[in-house]
């Protein structure tokens, strides 16, 4: 619905308020829009007025065109042409949450975050942000299409890495001080780190058997088993089994996540957390067409992605964070590669998942073949 100035005190306190000129409109703003609206509260969309878009380009869509557009989308409840500043429509609509992309994090005007503080509206910074409109209409623009992926240099990238041998990963690698802010694998530290987690699992996929797949000394699958889920796992390090808890320790397996030989569609849920970092291109090809052949429903994978990719197939590292992250991909390759598997996403369960916002969350599910 589209509302004008005069009715945003009606909404007052009753919905949340994402922001922006949004012209262009691209694939960046709808994730931040379903990001936004699965916050649960309705969302409110105000749109800059022309005159500040003018002063970047001139308007591709006029404001009330743009208007019409917006108000299409499923994720979007009202949308607002603002005749005024951001600051002037925060003090009238006072939303429940301002939410921005994560690239506004600290940048944000003050007298925005005073007033957001004044009247206790939550600010979100939701890492959605996939383009610029601006560089999108510069591009177009001047005839250049820029992100043309540098296939030989791909091909020679994926030929030159090499494989961390599953040695690297033994005792003083889970449990030494090298890790920051305490994140050592002992039951206790993970509690505290996983929080409602475990139960957040159980919640959205209500799963009959899980596989870890990558378990690490396997704190998940006790963490899991504690709240009612029959879990197993799986870690290619030797030596993970005799680091498990004694609860589960004979529900951990030692074995590739490439080669695995468990059972086609054994488990209903398939895990695999912070692992695609550690491994080579190829070896993530592997685990991505193991994992979907035992998964019987569900995948839920979180890794680290490539924070900046000009590329689908750009390809980077995380040495300063972990000497053993070799492989941080453009997340749309990795989400092609579970397509190519017979796997949909699930933005949906997406959301409800990275319930931290931490933007590192795929979940999928087994497509069901068509007649």
């Amino acid at each position: 619905m589209i509302i004008g100035y005069k009715d945003l005190r009606e909404h007052r306190k009753k919905v949340a308020m994402v922001d922006g000129a949004f012209d262009p409109l691209h694939h960046g703003h709808i994730e931040y829009f379903t990001r936004a609206r699965a916050l649960g509260v309705p969302l409110l969309c105000n749109i800059a007025p022309d005159s500040y878009t003018a002063a970047k380009h001139p308007p591709l869509l006029p404001a009330p065109q743009r208007a019409v557009v917006l108000d299409a989308l499923e994720a979007i409840d009202f949308t607002h042409v603002s005749p005024v500043d951001t600051e002037t429509v925060l003090r009238e609509l006072q939303p429940t949450h301002y939410i921005k992309g994560k690239d506004w994090e600290g940048k944000l005007p003050p007298e925005q975050v005073r007033i957001c503080a004044e009247h206790g509206i939550e600010i979100v910074y939701l890492d959605t942000v996939r383009d610029s409109s601006t560089q999108l209409l510069k591009q177009f623009q001047t005839g250049r299409v820029e992100g043309r992926a540098d296939v030989p240099a791909f091909e020679e990238l994926v030929f030159s890495q090499r494989v961390v041998e599953a040695e690297h990963y033994d005792q003083e690698y889970w449990t030494s001080e090298w890790r920051p802010a305490g994140n050592v694998y002992t039951v206790e530290a993970r509690r505290s780190i996983e929080g409602r987690h475990p139960q957040v699992i159980k919640e959205v996929f209500n799963p009959e058997r899980a596989l870890d797949m990558g378990c690490g000394p396997g704190i998940l699958v006790y963490l899991l088993d504690e709240v009612g889920v029959k879990a197993d796992g799986l870690d290619p390090a030797p030596g993970m089994r005799e680091m498990a808890p004694p609860e589960v320790r004979e529900r951990i397996s030692v074995g590739d996540l490439e080669t695995a030989d468990v059972p086609s569609g054994s488990y209903d849920l398939v895990i695999c957390r912070e692992v695609f970092e550690h491994l080579t291109v190829l070896q993530v090809r592997e685990a991505v067409r193991n994992m979907c052949r035992i998964s019987s429903k569900f995948i839920y994978v979180t890794t680290r992605f490539h924070p900046d990719p000009k590329t689908l197939l750009d390809v980077t590292t995380q040495f300063d964070v972990d000497p053993s992250h070799i492989t941080l991909l453009n997340k749309d390759l990795l989400r092609v590669l579970f397509v190519l598997e017979g796997f949909r996403c699930r933005q949906d369960l997406e959301n409800k998942i990275d319930w931290m916002g931490k933007g590192r969350v795929l979940v999928y599910e087994k497509a069901v073949p068509q007649d």
